[in-house]
């Protein structure tokens, strides 16, 4: 990496050696980075305290920690994340939202990546007026107890992937506005932040957009096989066999059938059906795509094993249930 670009990133994340990795300490409350991969390396922008910072460098993946919280969230492509010792490969409209004590690196090779850091003290400054319980807003929950957690050695992070395999207008809508209020120093800017902010967090509380899942990076093997396995499950919308799960998960299908059938009582091919048939039914009330294109999204072999999948779970046809449901 050039001198330039080196003291650009240094300026920018201000990181501060305290242990093993570096510790990266944001200079506002509120910011936001995009990491987008160019023919020439990665163009990293900085949106933050009314101003916009560019340059094109090569890929930054080391690990590191953060001094604030950490939404991202991959506008396009592919992103390569390690958390911890585990690497995980997120596509478009994945992300996670990490707290201040998991390691963790951005390997972008072709993608485009936004991650939006925000304080504790901001988080709190935000939320105050908000009843914030964890059955209806599981996603502000998290990040309190984050803050509550006065040990500081829990580490914990939450994951979530789009509950159709369709774009989120609406999330990419608040996501754009937000970086435009990020780049204005207009009076009234910093309102307008919190409370984008807000509405973004709690779109990602919206079931019908998003599949959010806390993972619990000390909780025991099989707990944490279970996790991976139904979070695997969930963002292929339930298109997956037991050898799709052995070859990605790296253990065998019998062992994970075992698993999960000992945490939910049911075996992979059935919970598979199942978030399959519901992505089916949200996909069928909720937008005007034909038959045929919703057996496209969720990849049925044809329309006729589509309609016969349906027809036997759901007692009628697609069309009937579309016709009943349609909101």
């Amino acid at each position: 990496m050039d001198k330039y670009a080196e003291k650009m990133l240094r300026s920018l994340e201000n990181p501060v050696q305290t242990g093993e990795y570096p510790d990266l300490k944001n200079n506002a409350d509120l910011a936001m980075f995009l990491k987008q991969s160019v023919e020439k390396g990665i163009l990293y922008t900085n949106v933050q305290d009314g101003k916009i910072v560019y340059f094109t460098a090569e890929n930054y993946s080391q690990m590191h920690q953060n001094t604030a919280y950490e939404l991202m969230y991959v506008l396009d492509g592919t992103v390569i994340k390690q958390i911890e010792d585990k690497k995980y490969t997120l596509h478009t409209g994945e992300g996670y939202i990490l707290n201040r004590r998991i390691t963790h690196s951005d390997d972008v090779q072709d993608g485009f990546l936004l991650v939006l850091d925000f304080s504790e003290e901001f988080f709190r400054e935000v939320t105050r007026s908000i009843d914030i319980r964890e059955d209806t807003h599981p996603v502000f929950s998290f990040i309190e107890k984050c803050g509550q957690d006065s040990s500081g050695w829990r580490k914990s992070y939450l994951e979530f992937s789009p509950t159709v395999p369709l774009p989120n207008e609406q999330f990419r809508t608040v996501l754009d506005s937000l970086q435009q209020e990020l780049a204005t120093k207009k009076i009234g800017a910093s309102f307008l932040q919190k409370g984008l902010f807000l509405r973004l967090v709690e779109l990602l509380e919206n079931k019908k957009m998003f599949n959010v899942n806390a993972i619990d990076i000390h909780s025991g093997k099989e707990d944490f096989l279970v996790e991976r396995l139904t979070s695997y499950i969930v963002r292929k919308y339930g298109n997956v066999s037991r050898r799709d799960v052995e070859k990605d998960l790296h253990y065998n299908d019998e062992y994970l059938n075992r698993l999960l059938k000992k945490a939910c009582g049911k075996t992979i091919s059935r919970y598979a059906a199942e978030i399959r048939l519901d992505r089916a039914r949200q996909l069928l009330s909720t937008t005007s795509l034909t038959i045929g294109e919703i057996t496209n999204l969720l990849e049925f072999s044809s329309e006729n094993y589509f309609y016969h999948f349906f027809k036997k779970a759901e007692g009628i046809s697609p069309s009937r249930y579309r016709a009943e449901h349609h909101d």
